[in-house]
């Protein structure tokens, strides 16, 4: 049985800038905005959680840093797992970058200044993974851009509390390049785009489950 605190960061939020977390970056065709969407997925996979919990007599703790349309700093957002204790960290993102890119990333923090960098690229591969192969079955246009390695102010371990040895585990999941036609319409204006969100936050939980049983 999993057991274990699990902070869910939707990314942006709010208007404007503060301490490095501007409140939107990718926006779809359609004009479905990127913090909107890590929002409904953030609940989607939170909801998730709760249901395998009760089926599976899990004990998992989900805290999202954000419940509304509002913008925390970076460092505020990775002391809300400091300040729970969290055993899983992980920032839920868009991409956006030239209308055609296609794929799904996932980041830990870089080498140099992580101190449990294995732990956070298992976590971050089993997240990577659930999500890729979620929305390839839906559709085979996606890529898996695989496990980067980046200095991301939200993955920064002091901030996430972790300062020796390494107990919160974190990662920033990109799920896909939102300014893409094809994307818009798999997550937001196609007839399955409810039925997609879902199954992505299926995956993302049972990844989640799967890495708390299996540390």
């Amino acid at each position: 049985m999993a057991t274990g605190t699990l902070v869910i960061d939707p990314g942006h939020g709010g208007a404007g800038n503060i301490g490095g977390s501007d409140g939107n970056h990718a926006v779809s065709p359609s004009g479905v905005k990127e913090k909107d969407l890590t929002l409904i997925l953030a609940n989607l996979v939170k909801s998730e959680l709760q249901s395998a919990a009760t089926a599976g007599g899990h004990t998992i703790n989900v805290v999202m840093t954000r419940t509304g349309d509002v913008n925390l700093s970076l460092a505020q957002r990775a002391n809300i797992a400091r300040s729970n204790h969290a055993d899983r960290f992980l920032s839920i993102h868009l991409n956006g970058f030239n209308k055609v890119s296609r794929g799904v990333e996932t980041y830990v923090r870089r080498p140099q200044d992580n101190v449990n960098l294995a732990d956070d690229k298992r976590f971050a591969g089993n997240i990577q993974s659930a999500v890729f192969n979620a929305i390839k079955s839906a559709d085979a246009g996606t890529h898996d851009r695989g496990v980067k390695e980046e200095k991301f102010g939200v993955l920064n371990d002091v901030s996430l509390g972790n300062t020796s040895g390494g107990h919160c585990r974190a990662c920033l999941l990109e799920v896909e390049f939102l300014d893409v036609p094809a994307v818009d319409v798999l997550l937001n204006t196609g007839p399955n785009a409810t039925a997609v969100r879902g199954q992505i936050a299926e995956a993302i939980a049972n990844a989640i489950i799967n890495d708390l049983v299996h540390p």
